[in-house]
């Protein structure tokens, strides 16, 4: 079956590699807990007949020895076989939580645009988390009970053939059974862990923006949407948990006539004085231990049929590695580099052109400004030159090479991008500069500091370099962080700089105290700079004005600024 739990479940089976010494020992132990629990009522119906036929005591205090000895036995292999499945289930697990985090970090922003950040922690955490849980049952429960099964019918075999042929129609009805429902309620557990993800995106989207919530008097409409999506979920996990009870509910019914089955066999045999007593309790006891098995089994199928859905989701992120940005293996030469867009034309999506045929050149050491409306595609420019995205046509080249030939870590070790968008992680002063790069020595990073114009902030930090920032321990403002970025391009040193917005989100006091950083950063630097305030540009060498992704102003900025027929004269005059 296409769509079967087990045909999607298949693909974990490479996350075990590698954990050959676990596998061979469940191997082992899980036979063995079968066999121990196929010894139980064999030693009960010896210690019954011996008792009956009154045999000496000593033969009754072995099989009770015995008895004894495989319960204990069966503890310590079901204990065993827990902890190896456990950590088997978790270590294969954790490698494809790894591989998902992994796979998401190297999308580009466009991944995003269609995963919010609440989708992708549900299926990274969540998904995975369930496949944890499933995969050590699978391990332990599944073949172990069909092996018990199977154990059961042939003891059964041994004790009276007529007793065998009662069971076996039960035991093979009931797994063809659930062959056929199997899989039936993976639409409605796809629907509800959908909605669950829809809920969680839409938690981490409000949340994010309470205090905008809050002040603007959306909190009323946020939490009757929250109902709505609470509804849904409800909905759909009810549709599923109608679908998924039938399976138990069919096999509790078949296995309880069994069990009377079994007891009537049993009396009419012993009452006829074909079958002992002892015989006809462990068949009992062998009817009520089937039962455990084949319930484990079809409550096992519907984790699985859980975890199934959680592959596919899975599945679905991991395939989407069309929109990856390839990169090549080129080198940039060292010393200054320039940066050039050779007739480019960019589109995020078809028929929908972000940049059309726009071209400039930068030599080494040189400033460009971008300036232009909202949409006009300045960022794009960025991005592009920053190798996050290739152009549809035209050429993107620094240091007179082709951005796509280039190898990613050795484009990004030389060219360095400010975003109006800070993120500060949860970490130490120093981590957040270096990004956890233990080689980086602490004069490297003091010295990045003060050029970024931080070293009265940070030698006031209680801990220093040591002093954790980010959610939950210390906060910055927004000045402070904007230099926390610049610092960490000091630190690196890179020959070409670009600058995104880069004081879209500061007051124009702050702005101030931003600017002269800014000028150390770009000095003898080939940049771009975007900015949205025109006045912020004065100190570059050229400026580019974009309008609807098209170049309508390209010239020296002092020749602009002085030119009262320019768009780049008015941008200055109107602020």
């Amino acid at each position: 079956m296409e769509g079967s739990p087990l045909r999607q479940l298949s693909v974990l089976f490479r996350y075990l590699r590698g954990e050959k010494p676990s596998v061979l020992l469940l191997a082992v132990l899980v036979p063995l807990g079968v066999g121990l629990q196929l010894v139980a009522p064999q030693m009960l119906r010896r210690f019954i007949d011996h008792t009956l036929s009154r045999s000496p005591s000593g033969v009754l205090l072995a099989v009770a020895a015995w008895y004894l000895l495989a319960a204990f036995g069966l503890l310590l292999v079901t204990i065993g076989s827990d902890a190896v499945g456990t950590r088997l289930a978790w270590r294969a697990t954790n490698r494809l939580r790894s591989d998902l985090v992994a796979h998401c970090l190297r999308r580009p922003s466009r991944f995003y645009q269609r995963h919010p950040p609440g989708e992708l922690v549900d299926r990274v955490d969540g998904d995975v988390t369930r496949l944890a849980a499933v995969m050590s049952a699978l391990v332990l429960e599944v073949l172990a009970q069909i092996l018990l099964v199977v154990g059961i019918l042939a003891a059964l075999l041994l004790l009276d053939w007529r007793l065998a042929l009662l069971f076996a129609p039960f035991a093979a009805g009931t797994l063809l059974l659930l062959r056929r429902l199997v899989g039936r309620a993976m639409p409605f557990v796809a629907a509800r862990q959908a909605s669950a993800a829809e809920l969680l995106g839409f938690l981490e989207e409000r949340l994010a923006g309470a205090e905008d919530l809050r002040t603007n008097g959306a909190v009323a409409h946020t939490l009757r949407l929250l109902e709505t999506r609470e509804s849904d979920l409800y909905r759909r996990a009810r549709h599923a948990a109608q679908v998924s009870v039938r399976w138990p509910a069919t096999v509790q019914g078949l296995s309880t006539l069994s069990v009377v089955l079994a007891l009537v066999v049993s009396v009419w045999l012993h009452g006829r004085g074909q079958l002992s007593t002892g015989t006809a309790f462990a068949c009992l006891s062998y009817a009520m231990l089937l039962r455990r098995p084949l319930l484990a089994v079809t409550t096992r199928f519907h984790e699985l049929e859980v975890a199934a859905v959680s592959v596919q989701r899975l599945q679905e992120v991991l395939r989407q590695g069309d929109d990856v940005v390839h990169t090549g293996t080129r080198h940039l030469p060292d010393g200054p580099l320039g940066a050039r867009l050779d007739h480019v034309s960019f589109s995020y999506d078809p028929g929908e052109p972000v940049l059309r045929d726009v071209s400039f050149r930068l030599c080494p050491g040189e400033r460009l400004g971008i300036v232009g409306r909202t949409g006009s595609g300045k960022s794009t420019v960025v991005r592009l030159l920053f190798g996050l995205h290739h152009p549809v046509s035209g050429a993107v080249t620094v240091g007179g090479r082709d951005v796509a030939a280039l190898d990613t870590r050795a484009l990004r070790g030389r060219v360095a991008l400010v975003t109006q968008e800070v993120q500060i992680i949860h970490a130490t002063l120093r981590d957040n500069l270096t990004f956890f790069d233990p080689s980086v020595d602490d004069r490297r990073v003091c010295a990045a500091l003060e050029e970024a114009g931080l070293t009265d902030w940070w030698r006031t930090l209680p801990n220093g370099l040591d002093t954790v920032l980010g959610a939950g321990a210390r906060g910055m403002s927004a000045g402070q962080e904007q230099l926390l970025s610049l610092a960490r391009v000091f630190l690196r040193d890179p020959a070409v700089v670009l600058m995104d917005e880069p004081t879209a989100r500061l007051d124009p006091h702050t702005e101030r105290l931003l600017m002269p950083a800014m000028e150390r950063l770009l000095e003898g630097r080939t940049a771009v700079v975007v900015q949205h305030r025109p006045h912020a540009l004065r100190t570059v060498d050229r400026i580019l004005v974009l309008d609807a992704g098209t170049v309508v102003e390209h010239g020296e900025q002092s020749a602009l600024a002085a030119d009262p027929t320019s768009h780049f004269h008015e941008l200055l005059r109107v602020g």
